[in-house]
């Protein structure tokens, strides 16, 4: 399958993986940073970060993975497909749509934001990164059933102060002004 009409940006997101269902993958392509590929396969297991390699030739885009730290290849390689990353023995991870994903945030743009919400829309989890060596910050939000936003603690990174945010067309986007911009 042909992937011209698929750029390399697009392998961004999170995915899932039928072999651990109750698992996530997380894919970031992030400007001329390394290709970084965060697994885990069931919620109380390790959480694990792995190397990627994406490159684009004759119109296919491909990502090599290191997968060792979790016991599997060295380098195993999965061809982007319509929204999944599809390996060589079968195995396809798709990627979710709708309000999960990574994000930018315009005020930290070698960092990431990874956005997901509740099944049943109650909380929004955030998983940031300033920078590329700086630390994992986990947040939370419930909803407030009033307005639809999620206030969401910062104090976890620092700040003192609880900020709503409003999940839309794309966008999470905050009181002070600030909005973290889906990849």
């Amino acid at each position: 399958m042909s992937t011209d009409d698929i750029p390399p940006s697009s392998i961004n997101g999170i995915y899932t993986d039928p072999n651990h269902p109750n698992g996530y993958r997380i894919v970031r392509v992030i400007d001329d940073f390394p290709t970084v590929v965060t697994l885990q396969d069931e919620p109380d297991g390790p959480i694990i970060t792995c190397d990627g390699d994406v490159k684009t030739s004759s119109g296919t885009t491909t990502i090599t993975l290191d997968l060792s730290k979790k016991g599997g290849p060295k380098d195993i390689t999965a061809t982007l497909g319509k929204d999944k990353l599809i390996f060589p023995d079968g195995n396809a991870w798709t990627k979710l749509g709708g309000v999960d994903g990574i994000y930018s945030d315009p005020f930290h743009p070698e960092g990431y934001r990874i956005v997901r919400i509740a099944e049943d829309g109650s909380k929004l989890n955030v998983t940031l990164q300033d920078k590329p060596d700086g630390k994992v910050i986990l947040l939370e939000g419930a909803r407030d059933e009033t307005s639809g936003d999620y206030p969401i603690d910062f104090s976890p990174k620092g700040y003192h102060k609880t900020l709503a945010a409003t999940v839309k067309d794309g966008k999470v986007a905050f009181e002070d002004g600030n909005a973290w911009v889906k990849l």
